[in-house]
């Protein structure tokens, strides 16, 4: 199967200097708390993870490109292994009505802090 990279267009946008933030901070310190994927790692300080994973409809553009490439209907279904916050099935929700979407992920936190729909 060929490689598709649908992810470089929303990772490239930011706009804050990555590197600087990851060495301000020893990285062994912050990975014991970031492997835990609780709190600190979504919404706390932005050393230890995500700082404050929040929808902001970033994922809508990854979304439609999922939905064109594979051709998705309301008779699809999709599992989203690792979701997270569930961004991006919802996403694929509001541009495919009916379609039915799961998600799993590791961190009880943030199924528990997705967003409600």
């Amino acid at each position: 199967m060929a490689y598709i990279d649908f992810i470089s267009d929303t990772h490239n946008k930011t706009k804050r200097d990555y590197l600087k933030r990851v060495n301000e901070f020893p990285k062994a310190e912050a990975a014991k708390i970031a492997k835990k994927f609780d709190e600190q790692y979504w919404d706390g300080d932005r050393k230890y993870g995500y700082g404050g994973y929040k929808y902001d409809g970033r994922w809508k553009a990854l979304a439609q490109k999922l939905v064109d490439k594979y051709n998705l209907t309301s008779s699809s279904k999709i599992l989203d292994v690792g979701c997270g916050k569930g961004f991006l099935i919802y996403e694929i929700s509001q541009l495919v009505p009916g379609i039915e979407v799961r998600g799993i992920d590791i961190s009880s936190y943030a199924i528990h802090n997705c967003k409600p729909e």
